[in-house]
């Protein structure tokens, strides 16, 4: 299984890529009035218009104001529908065996659902399904 392996706040935390569509750099996005706070707002890519989610405030909603330095997007596709999703940096595409992973028992945090270990690091794996509820 491949994975799209990104680090957001210096924490690790990986896609399947068979949901991501595509990767790109930062571009500029238009606000969205009255909207959540992990909205960031909306930008255009090739014409189409794409929610872009602040995924650090997306993961811990807190009162806190923390701005992030994030450089890439991942678009993320389900069905028809696609979300974009500031990160900091996309750190490793890797195929990864499934025996690798770890599904977590205890679902405090909804949004992940399984870890593995890449190189040192403990990526935590997002669960695709409750981002798009």
């Amino acid at each position: 299984m491949q994975m799209i392996i990104f680090t957001l706040n210096e924490n690790y935390y990986a896609f399947s890529s068979e949901n991501v569509e595509e990767i790109t750099n930062k571009m500029p996005w238009a606000p969205v009035p009255q909207s959540p706070s992990w909205v960031q707002g909306l930008v255009n890519l090739r014409g189409n218009v794409i929610t872009l989610i602040n995924f650090y405030k997306l993961l811990s909603p807190t009162d806190e104001i923390e701005e992030i330095c994030y450089n890439n997007i991942i678009i993320v596709k389900n069905d028809e529908e696609k979300i974009a999703f500031m990160v900091d940096e996309v750190a490793w595409v890797l195929d990864i065996e499934p025996s690798a992973i770890q599904q977590l028992d205890d679902k405090t945090d909804e949004l992940v659902s399984s870890v593995i270990q890449v190189k040192d690091q403990i990526v935590s794996v997002i669960n695709m399904e409750k981002l798009f509820l």
